[in-house]
């Protein structure tokens, strides 16, 4: 039978690796606020949802096609094109960055494709 000064070594142990792991926990809950504050509350407002990107696309077939009705001089695709990415900026982009102007090009580029194509 284990003796009493046995048991109390035991529970000292049991104490101490509890106490450990609590050092362990306490130390992690600040990493893991840094991670979730630093890379995913951005990484999701970055996401545009479908029916966001299905807006945008329409708007941006829209402007192409007024830029193509305002700016009909030869050689003017370069305002056709700032017109397009400035008006879409404005709009969808005037309280928080909810798109690029990159991925405003990209799909400026996509429309103009497709009217040429119709």
């Amino acid at each position: 039978m284990i003796d009493d000064n046995k048991i109390l070594i035991l529970k000292v142990r049991i104490i101490k690796m509890n106490d450990q792991m609590f050092n362990i926990i306490l130390l992690l809950i600040p990493v893991i606020g840094a991670v979730i504050t630093g890379v995913l509350v951005p990484y999701v407002k970055t996401k545009i949802s479908a029916a966001q990107m299905d807006e945008i696309t329409e708007w941006v077939t829209k402007a192409v096609q007024a830029a193509e009705v305002l700016f009909d001089a030869p050689k003017s695709g370069d305002k056709k094109r700032e017109y397009v990415i400035n008006f879409i900026d404005k709009m969808f982009n005037s309280r928080k960055k909810i798109i690029t102007k990159d991925q405003i090009r990209i799909l400026l580029e996509a429309a103009r494709k497709q009217m040429n194509n119709e």
